[in-house]
């Protein structure tokens, strides 16, 4: 059970962990986040996280009110009053109190939130359904708490016996509301949108492990016209490593098998490994 928050550097219990209702963040929508994981004690690929959680707070006009050793230490902290190894871990930065109530004050609310993981990185066989919709991501590099598109299709993902969507903008690919997309084509190559998207850290080390082990990878803009002609197609996600995608709008992709797709998985978990063993060795 998770019984403590960090709001503003302070641990806090999980009742007390409040916003007042003047902050941007809830009038405006105005705030980023970042997510990631940690496993056996340890915030997974903790340098790209923070990395891309500051980025995000300087592309939307925001600062982070401490260094990343000092966020790291509270992510460390959080982790070890709650008594947990394995957590997903949600950084939260919000526009802060506004007295017009869109002015932002200059002193933004930095939270630190936990949440359990029943299940990470575990091989679907099958893949998933995803509909494809028309739809371009304000600000798509910063990782912003603006969700509600997604939020408002998922009626209609149901519906369809669908679990997710892939955003463009009617000629282009993008991404998904939570993760990054990719095609295989018949010659085997990954190819991936590089713009008008978020680049994820999962993306990363998938894409990297993928190049090491000699499997060519196309970082460029793709047209929605080559879904047709794929072998194969995938999410990457934090907490579902890679995935695949067996059907976009009722139609099959490739012809069902997956066997990059699987390969991905086993490279990027090992990658995960050497990652945590390296960082026990230097603790």
């Amino acid at each position: 059970m998770i019984r403590f928050y960090n709001v503003n550097g302070a641990v806090t219990p999980v009742e007390n962990a409040v916003l007042h209702v003047s902050d941007l963040s809830i009038l405006r929508g105005y705030g980023i986040f970042d997510f990631f994981v940690a496993v056996r004690g340890q915030p997974l690929f903790w340098n790209d996280y923070a990395a891309r959680f500051y980025r995000s707070a300087a592309l939307s006009g925001m600062e982070v009110p401490c260094t990343q050793t000092q966020l790291k230490e509270r992510v460390l902290e959080l982790l070890t009053v709650n008594e947990m190894t394995d957590a997903g871990v949600r950084l939260v930065l919000t526009g802060g109190y506004s007295a017009d109530a869109y002015t932002p004050p200059g002193q933004p609310n930095l939270l630190i939130l936990l949440h359990t993981l029943p299940s990470i990185w575990h091989r679907n066989a099958s893949g998933i359904r995803v509909l494809l919709y028309d739809y371009q991501r304000e600000l798509p590099q910063a990782k912003t708490t603006h969700y509600a598109t997604g939020i408002r299709m998922i009626p209609r993902i149901e519906a369809a016996g669908a679990q997710d969507l892939v955003y463009h903008d009617g000629e282009w690919l993008r991404e998904s509301t939570r993760s990054n997309f990719f095609l295989i084509n018949s010659e085997g190559t990954i190819v991936t949108p590089g713009e008008a998207i978020l680049e994820g850290v999962t993306r990363k080390h998938v894409l990297s492990v993928a190049r090491a082990n000699g499997i060519p990878v196309e970082i460029r803009d793709v047209r929605v016209s080559e879904i047709a002609k794929a072998a194969e197609a995938f999410f990457t996600s934090s907490t579902k490593g890679v995935i695949p995608v067996s059907h976009i709008d009722g139609n099959q992709t490739g012809t069902g098998h997956y066997p990059i797709c699987h390969r991905l998985q086993e490279l990027f978990l090992e990658s995960v490994e050497t990652y945590l063993q390296r960082e026990a060795g230097n603790n």
